[in-house]
C-alpha cells in the first residue's frame, strides 16, 4: 500500500511531480493481478487403480532346436553327392561319399587275416584235442600237452586281434560316407565333386524344420518377475497372412544375462505347422505376473514431462491445482500407468502446459470411473 507520506516525500521538487503519475499508473495495472489469480477451466479424469500387470512386447528370432554344420568323419576326395541345397532329408539319409578305394583294399586284407586266424585257431584246437586223447593213455608227455594248450590260447588271441582290426577297418570305411544326423532341410552346400576335404571341413548346413522355438531377448529388469514363475502366458503375434495369433507358455528362461546388451534369453516352443520358418522374426507379448504395487491409468495428456526426465500430474483439491510427482510404469496408446497418485482424486488432463501448483481451477467436464 502506497501511503500519503510516501507521496508527500515524492512530491517535493520537479522530479517528484513527474514520478507520481507513473507510480499511480503501475499500481492501477497491478491491482487486479494482486487481488486474485485468473481461474483456469479444466477437464478432469477419475482414474482406475489396480495391481500392476504389464504385457511385455518383444521381437525375437525363430530358431531350430537342431541346426548343424556337418563335416565328414574322414579325410578324402569327394566321390559322390546325394543332397542339394533346399532339399528335405530324413534322418540317416546318405549325403555324400568319399573315395574309399584304399580303405576297401585294406578291409579286404584284414578280412583275409581274419580267415587265416580262424584256420590257425581251428588247427590249434585240433592238435590240442589230439594230444588230449593220447594223454589219457599216458602216451604223450605232460609238457607237450601244455604246449598244445598254449598254442590254442595264442591262436584265439590272434583271431581276436584280427577281428578287432576288421571292425576298426570297417568303421574307417563307413566313415567315408556322411549321413544326416536328423531330419531337416539342407540350407547350404559348400563342396563339389573332386574336392579334397578334411574332418574340419563344413560340407552341409542342416536345419531342422520341426520343433521350432522363438528366442526373445528380455531386459534384465524383468528377471525377478519371470524367474520361478511357471505357466507364464505368451501371445504369438502373426507376421504374415499364413500365420495366426496363438497363445502358448514360456518354455524356458535362460538365467544368464548378456554383459553387452543386459538382456537374458527367453525360449518359447512354437506350435507345429503354424507357418513359422527358422530365421523368421516374430513378435510375442509376454503377460508379466502381477506385482503388489498399485497403479493408476490416466490419459497421456495428463502427464507433464520435466526437463530432468521426471513427470508430474495435477489433481484438483479445493478448487485449486495440486501437483504430484509420479512414476510412469507403462505406456499404451492414449494412456499411461503411473504410481504416486493419491486415491479418489480428479486428475487434470487438459491445459496442463500453463498450469502451476496452487492455481485456481474450475472443472468443466468429468470423465473416467464412476464414484
Amino acid at each position: 500500500m502506497i501511503t500519503g507520506r510516501f507521496f508527500k516525500s515524492l512530491s517535493r521538487g520537479p522530479a517528484g511531480d513527474r514520478l507520481i503519475p507513473k507510480i499511480l499508473l503501475a499500481a492501477a495495472l497491478c491491482a487486479p493481478a494482486l487481488s486474485h489469480a485468473e481461474t483456469t477451466q479444466v477437464d478432469v479424469y477419475f482414474p482406475t487403480t489396480d495391481q500392476h500387470q504389464r504385457n511385455l512386447l518383444l521381437t525375437g528370432t525363430v530358431e531350430a532346436r537342431q541346426h548343424a554344420d556337418l563335416a565328414p568323419l574322414q579325410d578324402g576326395v569327394v566321390a559322390a553327392i546325394f543332397a542339394e541345397r533346399g532339399e528335405q532329408v530324413a534322418k540317416g539319409q546318405k549325403l555324400l561319399t568319399l573315395d574309399s578305394r584304399l580303405a576297401e583294399l585294406e578291409l579286404q586284407r584284414v578280412e583275409a587275416e581274419v580267415r587265416a586266424s580262424k584256420v590257425a585257431q581251428a588247427e590249434a584246437v585240433r592238435r590240442y584235442q589230439e594230444v588230449l586223447g593220447l594223454s589219457e593213455q599216458q602216451l604223450v608227455p605232460t609238457t607237450q600237452m601244455e604246449e598244445r594248450r598254449s598254442a590254442v590260447s595264442v591262436a584265439e588271441a590272434d583271431l581276436n586281434r584280427a577281428t578287432a582290426l576288421l571292425a576298426l577297418q570297417q568303421e574307417r570305411l563307413d566313415r567315408h560316407t556322411l549321413y544326416a544326423p536328423f531330419a531337416g532341410v539342407i540350407s547350404a552346400r559348400s563342396i563339389n565333386l573332386g574336392e579334397w576335404i578334411t574332418r574340419q571341413s563344413s560340407v552341409f548346413t542342416l536345419v531342422q524344420q520341426q520343433d521350432l522355438r522363438l528366442a526373445l531377448q528380455v531386459p534384465q529388469e524383468y528377471y525377478a518377475r519371470l524367474v520361478g514363475t511357471p505357466d507364464t502366458l505368451v501371445t504369438l503375434l502373426p507376421e504374415t497372412s499364413a500365420q495366426q495369433s496363438s497363445q502358448v507358455r514360456l518354455s524356458q528362461l535362460v538365467e544368464v544375462v548378456s554383459a553387452d546388451s543386459r538382456t537374458m534369453t527367453a525360449l518359447v516352443d512354437l506350435p507345429r505347422d503354424a507357418g513359422w520358418v527358422p530365421g523368421m522374426s516374430a513378435r510375442a507379448q509376454i503377460a508379466l505376473p502381477r506385482s503388489e504395487l498399485s497403479v493408476s491409468w490416466i490419459p497421456s495428456s495428463a502427464v507433464k514431462a520435466h526437463p530432468d526426465g521426471g513427470a508430474s500430474v495435477f489433481a484438483v483439491e479445493q478448487d485449486r491445482a495440486k501437483r504430484y510427482q509420479v512414476e510412469i510404469v507403462e505406456r499404451q496408446e492414449g494412456r499411461v500407468a503411473v504410481m504416486g497418485l493419491p486415491a479418489d482424486h480428479s486428475i487434470v488432463f487438459s491445459g496442463i502446459e500453463l498450469l502451476n501448483d496452487g492455481d485456481p481451477v474450475q472443472i468443466q467436464h468429468i470423465s473416467g470411473r464412476t464414484l
